[in-house]
């Protein structure tokens, strides 16, 4: 019975434990990291979705250390399978609020949507991306070979959604880096959110905008990753050779928690920002509102005329 259960778990070499071991104490060292320094800033939903993330990533490589150690339990494949595959979703969700705030910190003029709907948006599509992974997760923990299967194409359902909500996303990313660049070239810093003009002269304000595109392409290449190891099947080739794993899963996302720790919301607004996305035209204070140069018509026409 133990043999038919492995088969069903894991068709390729068992995992070796050095790379199990190099990546929990490597996210284990940045959720530790993550903690203090968004609770210091104030950070409360990038403390809560990065630091799910990350422990959900450090459980999973225990999980996988576990497995290596015993590749017939299927506790141990679950805790690994479930736990590494929904983690991003949970740090995609801290992206997506940092994208809003971002929003906020420069002016809802230069985006498609409003502050508040990123977060309500893409953190839905994230919240259903999780559930059905999670869901083909454990459908695939069956020792039948049907569960597998089934697992296997609900798993891929849920990824393929993470891919093209991530893609969306992109796109709104970098339409919003475009028009902040072409406004910066242009105006100087004079159009921008005036009641946070102290974020943007931060130090590490211009550097936060190059950290998210590379923090979320890592993310994104890891998803497709794992879409196409799960619609080729466990026993493919790219499933069953580590080495596709250990980099294109824990190094990506190795990567863009080290990006994200350097880069924190925390170090680049400062304690004292007070980014609040019920109300995007709130001041540093967050009691405050404004009206945006572009937001006078005489102003807006006469700036089209010059």
């Amino acid at each position: 019975m133990s043999e038919v259960v492995r088969k069903s778990f894991f068709h390729g070499e068992t995992p070796h434990i050095a790379s199990g071991i190099v990546f929990t104490v490597v996210f284990s060292i940045f959720t530790i990291i993550t903690g203090p320094i968004s609770i210091w800033s104030h950070q409360w939903w990038f403390l809560c979705s990065w630091g799910i993330g990350l422990l959900l990533e450090v459980v999973g490589y225990s999980g996988r250390i576990w497995y290596t150690l015993n590749d017939t339990s299927r506790s141990a494949y679950v805790m690994e399978l479930v736990c590494i595959t929904v983690a991003p979703c949970f740090l995609m969700a801290g992206i997506y609020n940092t994208f809003a705030q971002l929003i906020i910190v420069y002016g809802v003029q230069y985006s498609y949507l409003k502050p508040k709907l990123y977060s309500i948006i893409f953190i839905i599509c994230d919240v259903l991306s999780i559930f059905i992974q999670g869901a083909g997760g454990g459908i695939s923990s069956g020792s039948q070979s049907n569960s597998v299967n089934t697992g296997a194409n609900v798993m891929i359902v849920g990824l393929a959604f993470q891919v093209a909500t991530m893609s969306v996303f992109l796109f709104l990313w970098y339409s919003f880096i475009v028009k902040i660049i072409k406004e910066k070239k242009q105006f100087g810093d004079s159009n921008f959110n005036p009641n946070f003009s102290h974020v943007r002269l931060r130090k590490y304000s211009n550097c936060f905008f190059v950290a998210i595109s590379v923090s979320v392409l890592l993310i994104y290449v890891r998803s497709i990753y794992r879409l196409i190891e799960t619609a080729e099947g466990w026993s493919s080739k790219i499933a069953t050779k580590e080495i596709y794993f250990d980099i294109l899963e824990g190094l990506m996302i190795s990567l863009a928690g080290l990006i994200m720790c350097i880069f924190s919301p925390g170090f680049v607004y400062g304690r004292d920002a007070h980014l609040k996305l019920n109300n995007e035209k709130a001041g540093a204070d967050g009691s405050e509102s404004y009206s945006h140069p572009l937001d006078d018509k005489d102003l807006y026409n006469e700036r089209l005329t010059i």
